[in-house]
């Protein structure tokens, strides 16, 4: 069942941040949107967000058109933003608790859902520490477990190993990709980097707004060379 984003146009003022972008994101698979910083990956990622209104194109669930009212489709993605949204000075059960309860999971079912997606990133030991007191990559299980909640059918990460060095960047990748294949999950990643990505992964290259690729990430030196082939520098 793909999430599918199709022919969105999108200015600010007369800037053009995307030209007739189209992606597909399948279950049961990464899909990579791969570009430099500005390329316009982060105004895909507020679009399907809801944080910007749509000017032009179409949202498809499984081939079935979403309207303007966006409630359906949030139903079905969980989102990991770029910049931290954890409540800094409550524990990370806290955090969990209000994100279930925003998703209407209250009592015995709020808890069983957060006992699942602490397990699923063996983040139960720093449950009930404040989230000032945790490590990047820790907030960031978090906040993964927390975009999962209400069991997504998409999960969408806008560049979630910001500020992790490579060894928790590479675990975050091993964990992510290893849900993919348990939970049939469809998750797009937004990122500037290339060691975090797998030879099949899907792969959507992005530069000045406009695709300038699309097919498999290959091997990391097939990964390298197409980018700069398809991104001057």
């Amino acid at each position: 069942m793909p999430l599918s984003v199709n022919d969105i146009t999108h200015h600010y003022g007369r800037r053009c941040a995307l030209d007739q972008f189209s992606i597909s994101i399948p279950s049961g698979k990464v899909t990579a949107l791969l570009g430099p910083n500005g390329a316009g990956k982060s105004t895909v990622f507020k679009l399907l967000a809801g944080l910007i209104k749509r000017q032009s194109g179409s949202y498809h669930l499984d081939h079935t058109p979403v309207t303007e009212e966006m409630s359906h489709l949030f139903q079905k993605i969980g989102f990991v933003f770029q910049e931290q949204t954890l409540d800094m000075g409550r524990t990370g059960l806290d955090n969990l608790r209000y994100s279930a309860g925003l998703h209407g999971l209250w009592g015995q079912a709020a808890g069983d859902a957060i006992q699942q997606v602490t397990a699923l990133f063996n983040c139960a030991d720093t449950l009930n520490r404040p989230i000032r007191t945790m490590s990047g990559g820790e907030r960031r299980r978090i906040e993964i477990a927390r975009a999962l909640i209400h069991q997504p059918d998409w999960l969408l990460l806008d560049e979630p190993s910001v500020g992790l060095d490579i060894n928790s960047r590479r675990q975050l990748s091993d964990e992510l990709h290893r849900l993919v294949q348990e939970q049939d999950l469809g998750i797009l990643w937004c990122t500037h980097v290339t060691d975090e990505l797998r030879p099949d992964d899907d792969l959507v290259i992005l530069n000045q707004g406009k695709i300038r690729f699309t097919g498999h990430c290959g091997s990391p030196e097939t990964l390298l060379q197409t980018y700069h082939e398809v991104v001057p520098h």
